[in-house]
């Protein structure tokens, strides 16, 4: 296909005023080909893509962190959906290490020690055998 008939299938989505899955399903077309159409019509006309690089993210998620709020109520402050905070958090703690990320946003984790379960021969209630 030519970039002209990307751009009037996208435009007829767009009219349908169905969701992209559901014109997609309907047309017979898969949903990420319908995403990739978009996202080079985008390209092609100069319109930054929606997605945010991995510093924008990063910010958001050091500055989310330092407010003294819940990530939950500082989010729904921000316009930001939660969910999506928590799947950017995710990525940072994982390339950079969530006790870096914490050191630098100053938050203090206490570690979590698992107290050992008690052996049976401790526990006299647990050693007994009826029959």
């Amino acid at each position: 296909m030519k970039a002209k008939e990307y751009e009037a299938i996208i435009e007829d989505c767009r009219n349908s005023g169905m969701t992209i899955t559901a014109y997609c399903k309907r047309e017979g077309i898969p949903v990420e080909t319908m995403r990739t159409w978009v996202r080079r019509t985008r390209k092609r006309r100069g319109i930054r893509d929606d997605r945010k690089t991995y510093e924008e993210y990063r910010a958001i998620v050091i500055a989310g962190k330092t407010c003294g709020k819940t990530a939950k109520e500082w989010c729904s402050e921000q316009g930001i959906n939660y969910l999506t905070f928590c799947g950017w958090a995710k990525k940072v703690n994982r390339k950079e290490g969530r006790e870096k990320i914490d050191r630098e946003c100053g938050i203090e984790r206490i570690p979590y020690v698992r107290k050992p379960e008690p052996k049976v021969t401790e526990n006299p209630v647990l050693c007994e055998v009826r029959r």
